[in-house]
This record gives structure tokens, C-alpha cells and sequence, in this order.
């Protein structure tokens, strides 16, 4: 009893610590735009955040539509499993290496001209990728448009600091979650059903209607975001392009032999993992540099604060559960034989179950702290696990129920409500505590650096997943079953590594 009652008592006092920290921020001055300090109107910096939820929805509805065309991306233009991984990783780790140096462009250039440039250039890529003719021409598409994609959706948060008060972005914040909810729930039904309405050419419309999407964002940025001071003649410096170039090219060198692993010239290719290692201990040194000159890329020194430091390896390692929406796409069209508007209804759960996660979450975070992270990744682990026991329990593959589309979803539903709840339980709280103390003054860093982390954990989380997928049906001559089953294995793995990583600063915090 004495040890409980000792638990609750450090617990009420980091509950204290938590509410202290955010009363001190109540009481910061004011920012963002005055009534009658030159800011635009209460309509139309509201029309501003409408075209920024536009952007959420593109970025995350692509990702859902590419995750269901894969089977006839390749089927129309032979499109190998080294390719797949190239186009579906290599959207998530072009978006990722561009976050932080796109916001620190849109904080020393124009906003408006960054916002508006980049979502020409998406949807440039996406024209090009509707066109494409041949894999390489594909892939170079998709990375464009991840990349440029990665470089418009920091200047979402920066315009929301330029055109709100502190007492008004709670909302528009608000509104950014439903956005990524829509369209997670209805970019693998839209996906299916273009493809279902065309089985040649429907992912050709589905980069169409991205292409659309982001053009039309950027009319209406241009339009409605008003425009920002000249930057000053060397404002180049201030990106860091030396930091941003070795990480840039350091990661890539990481990422290469984890996609070629298995072609004839894997030695020449090993040999680019060593050099990528050096490339990023070398950007290591030269942030360190910066830091003393005032200007870093990335703080690193918000890796020893102890929050921020575990909170950004759960996130890491939660990133490999994106990795279900590809390789579930794949086994539900190519193993099981759905059509891809089928497989996008059964993929709805998830978003529901995501949704209501991501409120619940959002309303326990400080109160429960890491707690929350913690349940949030144990549901994700119940999730997985019901839904290899409802695909056990399915019909076999040559009987005619197994396409019944209500016992798919009375099947697996239940586990991807689940799985998807736990993923919003664990997201927004894990943002939220690792967040927590982290000065004001570095806040921005600290989310673009916590982001980034979360995206190249989903990018190497899908190479590796579907990578032990291939090799499955390799080595078992197409069991589409052992090699879903093998799947969902290794991303529950990443997530008890999580999980154990959530405990332990529960514990430790405890003890302290």
C-alpha cells in the first residue's frame, strides 16, 4: 500500500509539473495577428485554413490510393517488387527528408511562394506520374511529389502561427485531424473505385484527381494567403544547405541497399550503407557546429531531453504500422482475389477506429501522460491479433464466401477498429508528452525533427515489411496466408518495442 500510495504521489507530481508548464504558456503574450495590424480578415484567414486542410487530405489520401494500385500498377506497366517499394516507400521518404528543410525555408523566404510553388510542382509530378510509361519514369514521379508535398505541409503550421492568435489555433488544429481522418477513411474507397471504374488506367485517374487536388490548392493560396515581406539578400544561409544536403544524401545512401538488397550487384550496393553511415556522422558534426553559430537544421540537443528523446524512438518504431495499409492491399487483391473497391471498404475500420482514438487521445494526454501512449500501443498489439485470428477464421481462399464483403468486414473489422483506435491513442498523446518539455523557443525544431522521425520510420518500416513479404512467397511458392500472417508478426514486433520503450519511461519516471 505504501508503494502505491508513494506511485501516486510522484504521479500527482508530474501531473503538477504538466499543469505549471502549461500555465506558464497560457500567460505568454499574445501572437499572431491583431484586429487592425495589417492581418487579414476573420473570413478569409479561415478560407486559409480550409486550403491547408485541402493539402492534409492530398498528402494522405495519395498514400491510401497508391497503397491500393499497386497490383494493377504492375500488372499495366510491369512494375517489379523493387519498383513497388521505390514508389510506395519512396513517397514516404521523400515527404520525410523534406519536412524540416521546407519549414526552415518557409521561415527565412516567402510562405506564400513556397506553399504555392511546391503544390505546382505536386501536381506537375502527379501529371507526370498519370503519363508515366515505364517504372523508372514512375517512381521519379511519385518521389517528386512526395518531396514537394514533404516541403508544403510545415508551411500549414507556419501559416496558422502567421494568421491566428494563440487563443484561435486550437481549431484549425482541430480541423487538420479531420481532414487526415476523412481522408484516411475515403482515399482506399476513392482509390478502388477509380480503379474498380477503369481496371487499365484507373490509378492513371487516381494521380489525375491528385494532380487537380494540388493545382487547385495552389490557386487558391495564391489567392488567398497574403503576402509576406522580402526576404533579406542572403537568406539562403539561413536554410543550412550544407545540413540539409548530407542528410539528404546520407539517408538515401541508407535507403538504396535496403530496397536493392537482393539484385546481382548487391556488393556495389552494401558499400553504399558504410558510406551513408559516414555521411550522416559527418551532417552529426556539422549541426553541432551550427549550434554553437545559432543556426542548426535540427537541434540535436533535444535528443537528451528525456521525454522528447523516448517519445521520438516510439514514434520511429510506430511508423512501421503504416506498412498494414500496402502489404493488407496487396494480399486482400493478389492473394485473395478482391476487387480494390472491396479491399478499400474493408480498409474503412481502420480510419473509424483512427478518428476515434486520435479524440479520445487528445482529450487524456495530460492527464495520463505516457499512460495513454502506453494503452495505445498494447490496443494496437490486441488489434493485430484479432485480426490473424479472424483471418483464420475465414473461408478458404477457393471458396465463394471468402469475397462476401460483410463477412470480411464482421471478420477483420473488429480487429482493425481496434488496431486503428490504438494508433490514434498512441500518435496524438506521444506528440503531445514528448512535446511537453520542450522550451517554446525550440518548439519548432523539436516538431519538424519528431515528424521526420515518424515518416522514415513508415518508410523503413515498409521496406522491411514488405520485403519479409516478398521473401515469403518466394521461399513458400505464393502462400499469400503464411506471408500476411509473417507480416503482421514483425510490425507487432515494432510495435512491443515501442511499447516496452513507453514502459520504461513510465517506470523510470516513476522511481525518479
Amino acid at each position: 500500500m505504501s508503494g502505491n500510495a508513494a506511485g501516486w504521489a510522484r504521479g500527482a507530481r508530474d501531473q503538477s509539473r504538466v499543469c505549471r508548464d502549461v500555465a506558464l504558456t497560457a500567460r505568454e503574450p499574445r501572437s499572431g495577428p491583431t484586429p487592425g495590424a495589417g492581418a487579414p480578415g476573420r473570413a478569409r484567414r479561415w478560407l486559409v485554413a480550409a486550403v491547408c486542410q485541402v493539402v492534409v487530405f492530398l498528402a494522405t489520401a495519395t498514400t491510401a490510393m497508391l497503397a491500393i494500385a499497386v497490383p494493377q500498377i504492375t500488372s499495366t506497366i510491369g512494375l517489379g517488387e523493387d519498383g513497388q517499394q521505390w514508389m510506395v516507400a519512396g513517397y514516404a521518404l521523400a515527404y520525410a527528408l523534406m519536412l524540416v528543410p521546407g519549414g526552415r525555408l518557409g521561415d527565412v523566404w516567402r510562405r506564400r511562394v513556397v506553399f504555392v510553388s511546391t503544390l505546382v510542382l505536386g501536381g506537375v509530378a502527379a501529371t507526370s506520374a498519370a503519363l508515366a510509361q515505364t517504372p523508372v519514369w514512375l517512381v521519379l514521379s511519385v518521389l517528386v511529389l512526395g518531396g514537394a508535398l514533404g516541403v508544403a505541409s510545415p508551411q500549414i503550421l507556419g501559416l496558422f502561427q502567421q494568421l491566428f492568435t494563440k487563443e484561435e489555433r486550437g481549431r484549425p488544429y482541430g480541423l487538420l485531424g479531420v481532414a487526415f481522418a476523412v481522408a484516411l477513411g475515403s482515399g482506399p474507397v476513392l482509390g478502388g473505385l477509380l480503379v474498380d471504374v477503369n481496371p487499365e488506367n484507373g490509378w492513371r485517374l487516381a494521380f489525375a484527381a491528385s494532380a487537380s487536388i494540388a493545382f487547385l490548392a495552389a490557386a487558391l493560396g495564391l489567392l488567398l494567403i497574403p503576402a509576406s515581406t522580402p526576404p533579406d539578400r542572403f537568406w539562403w544561409r539561413r536554410t543550412d544547405p550544407v545540413g540539409v544536403v548530407l542528410f539528404v544524401v546520407g539517408m538515401v545512401l541508407l535507403w538504396i541497399p535496403m530496397v536493392e538488397g537482393e539484385v546481382a550487384w548487391i556488393p556495389v550496393l552494401w558499400v553504399l550503407a558504410p558510406v551513408g553511415v559516414v555521411v550522416l556522422a559527418g551532417f552529426v558534426l556539422w549541426e553541432q557546429r551550427q549550434a554553437k553559430r545559432g543556426s542548426p537544421l535540427v537541434d540535436l540537443s533535444l535528443l537528451r531531453v528525456r521525454s522528447y528523446g523516448l517519445g521520438a524512438i516510439i514514434a520511429v518504431l510506430f511508423g512501421a504500422y503504416d506498412a498494414l495499409y500496402y502489404v493488407f492491399a496487396l494480399y486482400l487483391q493478389d492473394g485473395v482475389g478482391h476487387s480494390p473497391l472491396t479491399t478499400g471498404l474493408v480498409m474503412v475500420p481502420i480510419a473509424g477506429g483512427t478518428a476515434a482514438g486520435a479524440v479520445v487521445g487528445g482529450r487524456l494526454a495530460w492527464r495520463a501522460g505516457r499512460r495513454i501512449v502506453a494503452v495505445g500501443l498494447l490496443t494496437s498489439l490486441v488489434g493485430l491479433a484479432a485480426v490473424m485470428v479472424g483471418d483464420v477464421l475465414l473461408p478458404t481462399f477457393d471458396s465463394p464466401h471468402s469475397a462476401a464483403l460483410p463477412l470480411l468486414l464482421a471478420g477483420l473489422g473488429a480487429g482493425f477498429v481496434l488496431s486503428g483506435m490504438g494508433s490514434g491513442l498512441t500518435n496524438i498523446p506521444n506528440q503531445a508528452v514528448t512535446m511537453s518539455q520542450v522550451s517554446n523557443t525550440r518548439a519548432g525544431s523539436a516538431a519538424g525533427m519528431l515528424q521526420t522521425g515518424h515518416r522514415l520510420g513508415i518508410s523503413a518500416g515498409t521496406v522491411g515489411v514488405s520485403t519479409a513479404l516478398f521473401a515469403t512467397l518466394d521461399r513458400t511458392g505464393g502462400n499469400w496466408l503464411l506471408a500476411f500472417r509473417t507480416t503482421l508478426l514483425i510490425i507487432s514486433a515494432f510495435i512491443l518495442v515501442a511499447l516496452l520503450t513507453a514502459l520504461t519511461d513510465i517506470f523510470t519516471r516513476g522511481r525518479r
